[in-house]
């Protein structure tokens, strides 16, 4: 019994000399197995074997217990059978071990309810992991897809593709790839159903081997929103270019941000209007004789309305169609979700 034994076990060395090794490492009244039958058994396998460590519970002087590594090596000196024992403290590691342990069930059951399907395969693409969501998305139980190929998710005609990308990516210095840089791709579901998703992958080595994980996004719906707004703005576009009256939108401070075909044939010249002060655009029939008091009228109309009025005013006429014209300015304060003033409406309706 060496020095590292006295500290460990907190006796002495001549308190053991003569005693059962079942003095340290007794009987577990919750286990069947008794200790020194394991040592015995252990000892007789082949030398590869006895190279690994027993884990088992032993018991300081003071009667504290600790989870160990035991070793046994059977030795014959002088015709005896001895048995070398190597015992180390294995609380730290058995704590890291429950910690790691906690901690990898932890980011199972966080995966699992994740609102992202999660699929993980290994280098051979055989599905190893599948939540719950995948299951919802795909159609699938876990259990009917776990060792399978993961082909099987993937329309027919594009898997040759998927494998070859996969192929680029796992030779690749690249360890992810978010959903930003991926171009749409289709799943396949269990009823032949293909649904359009967004795919972030990641690799990570373990043991040699890679595994891929990847996080897939259903987008079906999304694109049948931005379908819908894309022809809702179609419409509201051929309504504001058509109108019969003038329409424009401006920022608080007066500068155009849109403006109809009706109000840009109250304009002359092809300068854009765009990014421009309302009072400075070239009026038509405004060009040689600048009015300098209906540019300050009509400031002071947007100033009223970016603080919130809808003014209304007979401009001074304007040269429509070869003949002088007046028309009638409102000006509509459009409001956001916290009541500030975000953009003017003017509207110019002809009175003749």
């Amino acid at each position: 019994m060496n020095a590292g034994t006295e500290k460990l076990f907190g006796y002495a060395r001549a308190e053991l000399l003569g005693r059962s090794i079942s003095t340290l490492v007794p009987p577990q009244a919750d286990r069947r197995a008794d200790p020194m039958k394991w040592l015995q058994r252990w000892a007789q396998e082949p030398d590869d074997h006895q190279q690994r460590f027993l884990d088992l519970i032993a018991q300081r002087r003071s009667g504290e217990t600790m989870p160990v590594e035991v070793r046994v090596v059977e030795r014959y000196i002088e015709g005896q059978a001895l048995y070398l024992i190597t015992v180390r403290d294995n609380t730290v590691r058995r704590r890291e071990q429950a910690a790691f342990k906690e901690a990898n069930l932890l980011a199972t059951r966080i995966l699992q309810v994740a609102e992202d399907g999660i699929v993980s395969t290994d280098a051979q693409q055989r599905i190893t992991f599948f939540n719950l969501r995948a299951e919802k998305m795909f159609g699938y139980r876990a259990e009917e897809v776990l060792g399978q190929p993961l082909a099987m998710l993937i329309p027919p005609d594009a898997r040759e593709r998927h494998q070859h990308n996969m192929a680029r990516f796992g030779a690749g210095k690249q360890a992810s790839r978010p959903m930003a840089e991926r171009t749409q791709v289709e799943g396949l579901r269990r009823d032949g159903e293909r649904f359009p998703m967004e795919v972030a992958i990641t690799k990570v080595s373990t043991g040699g081997s890679l595994t891929y994980t990847a996080h897939l996004r259903e987008i079906g719906e999304r694109l049948a929103r931005e379908a819908r707004l894309r022809e809702s703005e179609r419409r509201l576009r051929a309504l504001f270019e058509h109108a019969a009256q003038a329409i424009g939108l401006l920022d608080p401070q007066g500068t155009v941000l849109e403006i109809n075909r009706s109000g840009r044939a109250l304009t002359v010249g092809d300068a854009n209007l765009i990014g421009r002060p309302l009072w400075e655009l070239p009026w038509s029939g405004r060009d040689e004789a600048p009015n300098e008091a209906a540019r300050q009228r009509l400031r002071q109309a947007i100033a009223r309305a970016a603080a919130g009025d809808t003014v209304s005013y007979p401009t001074e006429p304007l040269l429509i169609e070869g003949r002088p014209r007046r028309i009638v300015l409102t000006l509509t304060p459009v409001r956001d979700a916290l009541g500030k003033v975000a953009y003017i409406i003017p509207e110019g309706r002809s009175l003749d």
